[in-house]
């Protein structure tokens, strides 16, 4: 059986994580796994040609005991002679003041502050403590919550990072060798008393399916390491595949996008998802707005035929419209209503709200308008209908929901800026119902299917110009 040093350093020239010269940078919180990195790097750093920094951040969530925390890290960089760079970051009121998850507001401010340091020292490499059992939790983690589909499977030992990589040399090893390890070697290290707290779901699996699962083979962790690495080589091939597709099939003229709904589903499914996720990146900053299943299955759905006129509202204002075999995606205009006072929608067409101009007419009026969508729906045959400014208090009912949304609510989730939202547009029925939200969604109260007592139309026509 291979030793944790022999493991440790196979898989660090397997990946080529050091170059003689990197200054590695190696996240430390106390912990046994960190701890642990931070002197195996150290007893290899002549041997590898590299030099070290410790780094730490304080995350002020348990009072006294992770300030401890950051002088124990302090101090034993100390001991063995390498620097330390070490922040207290007011988590509880960074989380008070944005709110959010508050796991995710730590990493994100505790890997905005390793991006930190590497820009102030030049680094060229950020190493983290992750091993193989964290690779085995994050792959169950990514199953249970459905986030598999986003491309990626596992972490990676190498990715770009700040100016540098983040690298990971431990995915090598458990957690079982590295606790050994720090035996041998007598590495001292703190606990974190919250790593045994239930409530968080990576805890849960650690508490409770690692070991049904080592019961069943004391390699699966390795295993998993293993499969993750080929997923991984297979994934950049696909994506590198759909990325040379893609740009066959798109055409970029000042602000649009436009490509052949034909042609794209030509190419294999496999690469279909991966070509609607790369053609999205365009428009967003991932990051800022995060890409659905339910998005890309949208997209994907609006591919499949090349017959009439489909129009698919996105985030942020964009409109991705099919029409008959071509497929637009652009930023429309707001189209904001003039002054304060609503304007009624009768069987004229409307001035463009959001890239869309609107009429509302009885069932028994209509005929269908070219390149139009059409959503019905019933209303007393007296109804008016206005399209207006959002007001205090809006809600709208959507599909798949018992009780109306806040309009307000459903702005933020669609990450509509702020100083937009005031001067939004919807359409909204005399008794302030609201039928449709321009450019971002439609009330359940419409549909494009025609049910039993639907008496009123309202057309929905988009305007390239």
């Amino acid at each position: 059986m291979k030793s944790f040093q022999e493991r440790m350093m196979q898989h660090i020239h397997k990946h080529q994580l050091f170059e003689p010269g990197d200054l590695v940078l190696v996240g430390c919180s106390g912990g046994i796994d960190s701890m642990v990195l931070l002197h195996f790097l150290n007893s290899k750093k002549e041997e590898l040609g590299i030099s070290l920094a410790a780094v730490h951040v304080d995350h002020m969530l348990r009072g006294e005991e992770s300030h401890q925390d950051r002088l124990f890290t302090e101090a034993t960089a100390t001991e063995w002679e390498i620097g330390c760079f070490s922040r207290a970051v007011p988590i509880p009121a960074i989380w008070k003041e944005q709110g959010g998850n508050k796991q995710q507001v730590c990493r994100s401010e505790r890997y905005h502050y390793f991006q930190e340091v590497m820009e102030q020292t030049g680094a060229a490499k950020f190493a983290t403590a992750h091993h193989a059992d964290d690779q085995l939790e994050t792959i169950l983690m990514s199953g249970v919550r459905g986030s598999l589909q986003d491309g990626s499977f596992g972490m990676q030992a190498s990715r770009p990072f700040g100016p540098g990589f983040l690298i990971r040399p431990q995915l090598a090893v458990t957690k079982e060798q590295v606790a050994a390890y720090a035996a041998q070697h007598k590495v001292s290290y703190r606990e974190d008393s919250s790593n045994q707290e239930a409530v968080y779901t990576r805890n849960r699996l650690r508490q409770r399916i690692l070991p049904l699962l080592k019961e069943e083979n004391s390699q699966v962790s390795q295993n998993f390491v293993e499969l993750a690495e080929d997923m991984q080589q297979d994934q950049q091939f696909l994506q590198d595949l759909a990325q040379e597709k893609l740009q066959q099939l798109i055409q970029v003229k000042e602000d649009e996008i436009s490509l052949s709904a034909k042609s794209f589903r030509l190419e294999a499914y496999a690469l279909q998802k991966r070509m609607v996720l790369l053609l999205l990146n365009y428009l967003y900053n991932r990051k800022q707005v995060p890409v659905t299943r339910q998005l890309v299955e949208q997209m994907q759905e609006m591919m499949q035929s090349s017959a009439g006129t489909v129009f698919l509202h996105l985030p942020q204002n964009y409109v991705a419209t099919r029409q008959y075999d071509t497929v637009f995606l652009n930023r429309q205009s707001l189209g904001k209503v003039a002054g304060t006072d609503p304007v009624r929608l009768t069987g004229d067409w409307s001035q463009v709200y959001c890239g869309c101009r609107y009429r509302v007419l009885p069932f028994t009026q209509f005929e269908q308008a070219e390149d139009a969508a059409v959503w019905h729906f019933c209303a007393p045959e007296d109804s008016r209908f206005f399209v207006r400014n959002r007001k205090p208090g809006d809600r709208i009912l959507l599909a798949g929901m018992d009780q109306p949304k806040k309009l307000a609510r459903l702005m933020i989730d669609e990450k509509i800026p702020v100083p937009m939202r005031e001067s939004w547009p919807v359409i909204a029925t005399d008794k302030n119902e609201l039928l449709l939200v321009p450019g971002i969604r439609p009330s359940a109260k419409v549909s494009q299917q025609r049910c039993d007592g639907d008496n009123w139309v309202l057309i929905e026509q988009f305007n390239r110009m």
